[in-house]
């Protein structure tokens, strides 16, 4: 009876490290599969009221997710970081992403010019779905965008190669703060973001290529 009690015992002890060993396993291959995931929709998108260049005042979009529709309400450029190779990014006009003005393939930074900037997107790149967009300029947010999303920051840059203060939008919405930066002259914009708790962020090297619309 001892013997056949030992035997048992020796059979949980083993069983034990084997299923905790599985649970590793799984929770690894899972996280593996977030951190994959986070990585692939690290594509972020600014809108600016500078119809010229990406900087000036604007609104920031960061880890925006494929095929979700960044939606302003009229803004004068848009720029469009972290794509890789297989990303292309869109820029539409006419009322959030409804019809499409400009395409732009990874690994470049975009900044598309020239006003009237309402939306942007992206989407991994297939030939199928380029010839299809390239056959129709019209996109809806029920078609091949899934969802929108509202910015949840505000940006300012006098020079964009040097960096921007970015303000997060926590009780107030972003709209609301742009608005109250928008009543700011320029030369005090600085001083009041920092006032309202902004960070600056340097600039990352990459330089933009500009497109006009």
């Amino acid at each position: 009876m001892e013997n056949m009690s030992n035997a048992k015992l020796m059979q949980g002890q083993l069983r034990y490290p084997l299923l905790c060993s599985f649970c590793v396993l799984v929770m690894a291959t899972l996280l593996t599969g977030d951190l994959q995931s986070a990585v692939v929709e690290a594509v972020d998108v600014t809108f600016f009221d500078n119809s010229g260049a990406c900087q000036g005042a604007g609104f920031t979009f960061n880890g925006l997710a494929e095929r979700t529709c960044a939606v302003v309400t009229n803004e004068g450029s848009v720029q469009i970081r972290n794509l890789d190779s297989k990303k292309t990014g869109l820029g539409y006009r006419n009322g959030g992403c409804k019809t499409q003005v400009f395409t732009g393939k990874g690994p470049n930074v975009w900044c598309f010019v020239g006003g009237g900037i309402t939306g942007a997107s992206w989407f991994v790149s297939s030939a199928e779905l380029i010839t299809s967009m390239t056959n129709s300029r019209e996109e809806t947010s029920s078609g091949n965008c899934s969802s929108i999303m509202p910015p949840h920051s505000i940006i300012f840059t006098e020079d964009s190669s040097k960096g921007a203060w970015v303000l997060k939008a926590n009780s107030i919405a972003a709209e609301d703060l742009m608005a109250q930066l928008r009543s700011v002259d320029d030369a005090a914009k600085v001083s009041w973001l920092k006032e309202q708790g902004a960070h600056f962020e340097p600039a990352s090297g990459a330089i933009a290529t500009i497109v006009n619309m």
